[in-house]
């Protein structure tokens, strides 16, 4: 009995480890979700919103698996007048019987440097792991040694990061769960949340009057392992966006966007294919992106608007 809680205990860990943090194609318009130096770097308050379902239409075959699910929900906003920026991100993992949410704000201080501007930014929260034993299936029904219904725990989550800022590139490197936080989930044993670690990178060419081109890439660790992934998005009169990128050993995708009502709401669709590793029983991930900005906040007093009809 006590062999087959280790076994259930092991697929969920696996589960969790393999996929440790929510996966999205949309990267380098979530940069905050990486990188807490972003915080304000865009210098305007942006209200963002991603959903992802990787794997579309996946069932298991044994009980209640599943393709993953995920969503993040961010804000920053510029601090200009103390050279800062704040933020906070909301992420949702669902992965069949077990879910990962976490809550965090990032402060990011925006250092100039020459025409360049360079972030330093810390974040803090709390990551919540779930699983709901009552959706999976024991072997001997009724073993003491087993977890029943919904388990969920808490704890800290710290993470800092560095962004480098310029019209024509960017360049970051962060690192999440420095602290690595441990959860039993009502187990005498412990799974540890491992530090993540992200390098990204963009440059911005123009090719014409109206198109640019941008080559971007993402790598990601655990400090053990990595996968990468590289492309480029085409921005046709800084409107419209094309674009396409492969991730090592996994998948190539394409993105198709626009950005609206003057730049300040954008709109985006990624869909995933997979094109290495073993054959996937559903072959597409889909990813829909929202994301609306504002004037960056103001401080001290209203400017005076001289006119000849007015006297001072």
């Amino acid at each position: 009995m006590r062999k087959i809680y280790y076994i259930i205990l092991l697929v969920v860990s696996f589960g969790a480890n393999a996929q440790q943090d929510a996966q999205f194609t949309h990267y380098i318009y979530n940069q905050l979700f990486l990188n807490p130096a972003t915080a304000g770097s865009e210098n305007v308050t942006r209200f963002q919103a991603i959903y992802r379902t990787q794997y579309l239409g996946y069932q298991s075959t044994f009980d209640d698996g599943g393709a993953p699910v995920s969503q993040v929900i961010s804000a920053n906003v510029p601090l200009k007048m103390i050279k800062s920026g704040v933020g906070l991100t909301f992420v949702n993992d669902k992965i069949g019987a077990s879910t990962q949410r976490d809550f965090k704000l990032s402060y990011a201080y925006q250092m100039p440097i020459g025409g360049s501007q360079l972030g330093i930014g810390v974040s803090g929260g709390f990551f919540n792991r779930g699983i709901d034993y009552s959706r999976l299936r024991a072997r001997d029904e009724g073993d003491p040694l087993l977890a029943t219904g919904r388990v969920s725990q808490s704890a800290v989550d710290l993470g800092a990061g560095l962004y480098l800022n310029n019209p024509s590139y960017t360049l970051g490197l962060s690192m999440n769960h420095i602290n690595e936080p441990k959860f039993g989930l009502g187990t005498a044993a412990n799974n540890t949340l491992k530090r993540s670690a992200y390098l990204t990178g963009s440059v911005l060419i123009g090719v014409s009057y109206t198109v640019d081109v941008s080559p971007m890439f993402i790598i990601k660790s655990d400090l053990n392992s990595f996968s990468a992934e590289a492309g480029a998005i085409a921005t046709y009169d800084g409107r419209y966006w094309l674009g396409a990128s492969y991730r090592t050993g996994d998948a190539g995708s394409a993105l198709i966007g626009a950005n609206l009502m003057d730049g300040s709401l954008r709109v985006g669709y990624a869909i995933d294919v997979i094109v290495g590793g073993k054959n996937a029983k559903s072959a597409t991930s889909h990813e829909l992106l929202l994301s609306y900005s504002l004037a960056a906040l103001r401080a001290g007093k209203k400017s005076i608007v001289r006119t000849p009809r007015y006297r001072y």
